[in-house]
């Protein structure tokens, strides 16, 4: 989109309100871009763009890009069976009916495998998960976690070894490359697995060019590297977890007049996980079109393709009190647009969840931290 396309412009006062809120609250770094040009760009306690950083759950965001990338290549389909990739839950009542797209927008019924992907193993993660059991009905609970992407990708390795490529590799060569980014540093297990739920560091101008690229359909450096039509399938929430799609966080619950904020970074760190996620939208003041990225200690990318706009935010490890709603109020106030492409009521949509109203203070209780020392169990892995 050029500057022309764009029908609303935010304010640079609240810019520089919305990075005083982050400086306070432990931001290192916030960058605008609207309209195709860097309107803004600060950092702080020796940050820079250029710096790679861990963005933990920003990275699922690739992955499901990767997924309908792969659809369009024809290597699977969102609405296939897992089983017919991983033959050893053909027998299993519950997982041998999960599609890829309930892994991807974690309505599979799986467990979190928080403690099995995160912890200290030298398993093969992939394998590992596969034997994960099953909590939930496909299709009856949003249950967040790393082992509904761990399955996906041991789909991806069995489905991309015919061709003689790692799954990592097929990132590289559909995304990461063409985008002109860098991943100087994964997060792996021993076998050398990269960890699609929370694996990548990257510096913000990189993050920057990925919300681009959602800001032109598809299209990043005069190349369509997926189609709209099949892009469009990551921003489709369901009923269980309106803010949700496959592996993005979405805002399209956000005009409905029963729409409740909920601040996810919070809200997961509640033990045990919340599992009433009806109404949720991440702000009633930004558009509806706006789409996230969410990673620990207040890593985000957000972008508004009605106002050709992508903001990356950036935060400290042990940072506290950062909130998206509050947050993007002060950025968008009166801004609001109208819902763009990109954010559909998905015709797939799923069961409701279970009955029960949400507490109101629910998502101001905090209970124990799942992984206090965040990801420091895995090893690092440097270069692409």
């Amino acid at each position: 989109m050029s500057s022309s396309d764009v029908s609303a412009q935010i304010s640079q006062e609240s810019i520089d309100a919305a990075q005083r809120y982050s400086t306070a609250r432990g931001g290192i770094g916030l960058i605008v871009e609207q309209g195709g040009r860097i309107r803004y760009e600060r950092y702080a306690k020796g940050h820079d763009g250029k710096k790679a950083i861990h963005i933990y759950s920003g990275t699922k965001s690739f992955f499901g890009v990767l997924a309908v990338m792969a659809e369009e290549d024809g290597i699977l389909s969102l609405d296939e069976k897992v089983a017919d990739t991983i033959k050893e839950w053909k027998t299993d009542r519950r997982k041998s009916q999960i599609t890829i797209r309930e892994l991807l927008n974690f309505t599979s019924g799986m467990v979190t495998g928080f403690e099995e992907i995160y912890g200290a193993s030298t398993a093969d993660k992939l394998t590992l998960a596969v034997g994960l059991p099953v909590k939930a009905e496909r299709g009856d609970t949003f249950i967040y976690g790393p082992a509904n992407l761990q399955v996906f990708c041991e789909v991806l390795r069995r489905k991309l070894n015919r061709k003689g490529i790692s799954y990592r590799a097929y990132l590289d060569k559909k995304l990461i490359r063409p985008l002109g980014v860098d991943i100087p540093t994964w997060r792996a297990d021993s076998h050398g697995n990269v960890i699609p739920s929370a694996g990548m560091w990257m510096s913000g101008r990189d993050w920057v060019k990925f919300g681009e690229m959602i800001c032109h359909y598809g299209e990043a450096n005069g190349r369509r590297l997926v189609s709209a039509e099949e892009l469009t399938k990551c921003f489709r929430s369901t009923e269980i977890n309106p803010a949700f799609g496959l592996c993005f966080w979405t805002n399209a619950y956000s005009s409905q007049p029963d729409a409740r904020e909920v601040d996810v970074e919070e809200f997961l760190e509640v033990s045990p996980l919340p599992e009433d996620w009806r109404r949720v939208c991440l702000s009633r003041k930004a558009p509806q079109d706006l789409v996230c990225s969410i990673g620990s200690n207040f890593q985000r990318l957000y972008v508004v393709p009605s106002m050709a706009l992508v903001i990356v935010h950036q935060g400290r490890k042990g940072a506290r009190g950062f909130r998206d709603a509050e947050f993007l109020s002060i950025l968008f106030g009166q801004n609001s647009q109208k819902p763009a492409l990109l954010v559909e009521k998905s015709p797939e949509t799923t069961t409701n969840s279970r009955s029960g109203e949400h507490s109101a203070s629910a998502n101001k209780t905090r209970g124990k931290v799942l992984f206090p020392n965040g990801f420091s169990l895995f090893r690092k892995r440097s270069g692409n």
